[in-house]
């Protein structure tokens, strides 16, 4: 699944003049998605499985790669430990 996503990525960046541009773009605006999240109460991003340290890591990854899949992947290993959601 993870190399079909690095794929479609691939291909939906061929599609822009500037791809690496485009990308680091993307992750910059989501990152600053994840700093408006930061500031929703604590029983809220247990509900959808996140914590305060997570989007503190995901705001702090370099500017080449995706917070979203990279939380997203921190949350499926939590769950498949059994460990809380949040």
């Amino acid at each position: 699944m993870r190399e079909y996503a690095l794929h479609t990525a691939r291909a939906s960046d061929r599609a822009y003049l500037f791809p690496a541009l485009s990308r680091l773009l993307r992750n910059y605006m989501t990152r600053r998605s994840l700093l408006r999240l930061e500031r929703l109460d604590d029983h809220i991003l247990v509900d959808i499985g996140l914590t305060r340290d997570d989007l503190r890591y995901g705001t702090r990854m370099p500017l080449d790669v995706d917070p979203i899949a990279e939380l997203a992947r921190i949350r499926r290993e939590r769950m498949a430990k059994g460990q809380p959601k949040g």
